[in-house]
């Protein structure tokens, strides 16, 4: 397929839109995680992430991974230019993305993953229902109420480059 004249130059528009729009960090000391919002039915929400001092905060969305650990999704760009593309609105360092990733899985109480209960030796799917994938309803309430509280802020090192 031949990409004509037009179709060139809306990418390039595109790829020099991106490169004005998307924020870079460097890697930082730390990271923070403050204001998390999470629906208890379902673990799926947002939290306020702080790269070392930068302001304002970057909005993550987070979810109950298949692995069984709160994950994170970085803010996007839809359809820039009408692009029929989603793009990353951040950038950071595969070292911070690491700091991130521990201090989100660090919020909660493992889950369930995917696949077979070692105790029930029964499938745990996408379609299990979420009070069947805690271990312990108590425990994750304790941590639910803790991180949703207004003044929670967790802080994580990032390892230098």
């Amino acid at each position: 397929m031949k990409i004509d004249d037009a179709h060139r130059d809306h990418i390039q528009a595109v790829q020099e839109w991106l490169e004005k729009n998307v924020r870079v960090y460097p890697t930082p000391s730390r990271i923070s995680l403050r204001q998390i919002q999470l629906d208890s039915n379902t673990l799926r929400g947002e939290a306020l992430l702080f790269v070392g001092d930068t302001l304002p905060g970057e909005a993550l969305t987070l979810r109950m991974g298949d692995a069984g650990w709160l994950t994170f999704t970085s803010p996007l760009f839809h359809s820039p230019l009408g692009a029929p593309a989603t793009y990353g609105a951040i950038e950071l360092t595969d070292k911070t993305t690491q700091a991130v990733s521990a201090a989100i899985q660090g919020l909660l109480p493992r889950l369930l993953p995917f696949g077979i209960n070692p105790k029930t030796q029964e499938w745990v799917t996408a379609s299990t229902p979420l009070r069947e994938r805690i271990s312990d309803a108590a425990e994750l309430n304790a941590a639910l109420e803790r991180i949703t509280h207004p003044d929670f802020e967790w802080s994580q090192s990032v390892a230098p480059d």
